[in-house]
C-alpha cells in the first residue's frame, strides 16, 4: 500500500516542485504568495488540487528534490541512482512478475480491479461472519429467556398473598399462551 501511495506521491510532488522552480516571484510577494501560485498553476496544468503540499515542503529541501523538470518514471534511476540499501539476509530482488490468470483475459484486468475485489471479498467474509454472531449471539439470548419463562412458569403461589399470587397467575397465563401460540404456528 505504501508503495501505490509512494509512487502517485512522488510523480504529483515532482511535477509541483517543477512548476515551483520555473515560476517567477513578483515583487513584494514571500514564499507563502508565491506557493499560492504554483498551486494555482498545477490546478490549470494537471486539472487537480494538488494534495501533498504538507509532503513537498519536506522533500524540497533535499538536493535529489532539485530538478527543475518534472521526472518520468522511466528516468528515476537516472536521476536518483541505483537503490542502495542493502537487502536482509534471505532476501532476494523480487523480478519482474509475470501476469496471473486471473489479472489477465478478455478484460484486461488490472492490479487495482485485483485488489479491490480481494478487498471486497474480505469485507463480504467480515459482514458474514459478523451477522452469524450477531444470530448466534441473538438465539443465545433467546434460549436464556426461555429458560428464564420456564423457571417462572415454576413458581408455586399457594402460599402467597392473594396480590402477588393473582399478578403471578397473571404472567404466568401469558407466558403460557405464547408458547401455546407458537406451537400453533409451527
Amino acid at each position: 500500500m505504501l508503495t501505490g501511495k509512494w509512487t502517485r506521491m512522488h510523480g504529483d510532488c515532482q511535477r509541483f516542485n517543477a512548476y515551483y522552480k520555473q515560476a517567477n516571484r513578483k515583487s513584494g510577494e514571500n514564499e507563502a504568495d508565491l506557493i499560492e501560485t504554483v498551486k494555482t498553476v498545477y490546478l490549470e496544468r494537471v486539472g487537480k488540487k494538488f494534495q501533498y503540499p504538507h509532503v513537498w515542503k519536506i522533500l524540497k529541501e533535499y538536493p535529489k528534490w532539485d530538478a527543475a523538470e518534472p521526472i518520468d518514471g522511466d528516468n528515476l534511476q537516472e536521476v536518483f541512482g541505483p537503490d542502495k540499501r542493502e537487502r536482509p539476509a534471505g532476501k532476494q530482488r523480487a523480478g519482474k512478475k509475470q501476469k496471473s490468470v486471473e489479472t489477465s483475459g478478455s478484460t484486461g484486468g488490472s492490479q487495482s480491479e485485483s485488489v479491490s475485489s480481494l478487498v471486497s471479498q474480505d469485507y463480504r467474509r467480515k459482514c458474514d461472519a459478523a451477522e452469524r454472531a450477531y444470530e448466534a449471539q441473538r438465539e443465545k439470548d433467546l434460549a436464556i429467556k426461555k429458560c428464564e419463562e420456564m423457571k417462572f412458569l415454576m413458581i408455586d403461589t399457594s402460599n402467597l398473598p392473594p396480590h402477588k399470587r393473582a399478578f403471578i397467575e397473571r404472567q404466568q397465563a401469558e407466558i403460557m399462551r405464547k408458547y401455546q401460540d407458537a406451537g400453533a404456528d409451527d
